[in-house]
C-alpha cells in the first residue's frame, strides 16, 4: 500500500468530506437499482453538506452526489405514487 500525504490539515479535511460522500453515495445505490427510494442516503448526504458548508470546506462534490439522489428519490416516489 502506497503512503498518502496532504499538503495541510485543511487538505486532508476536504478529502476526507469528499471521500465519505462518494461511500454514501456508493452505498445508496443498490436501493435506486431496484427502484427503492434511498432518503436515509440524501438525508446523510444533505448532513454532510451542512457540516461541510458550517467548517468553510468545498462542499460542491457532497452536493452533486445530494443532486443526484433528490432526483431520483423524487421519480420513484412519484412512480411509486408517495
Amino acid at each position: 500500500m502506497s503512503d498518502v500525504s496532504f499538503g495541510s490539515n485543511v487538505d486532508f479535511i476536504q478529502a476526507a468530506f469528499n471521500k465519505v460522500a462518494e461511500i454514501v453515495a456508493q452505498h445508496g445505490h443498490p436501493c435506486l437499482d431496484v427502484c427503492c427510494p434511498a432518503e436515509s442516503t440524501e438525508r446523510c448526504l444533505e448532513h454532510l453538506a451542512v457540516v461541510a458548508s458550517d467548517w468553510s470546506y468545498d462542499y460542491s462534490l457532497i452536493d452533486a452526489h445530494l443532486e443526484t439522489y433528490k432526483k431520483a428519490n423524487a421519480e420513484i416516489l412519484e412512480y411509486l405514487g408517495e
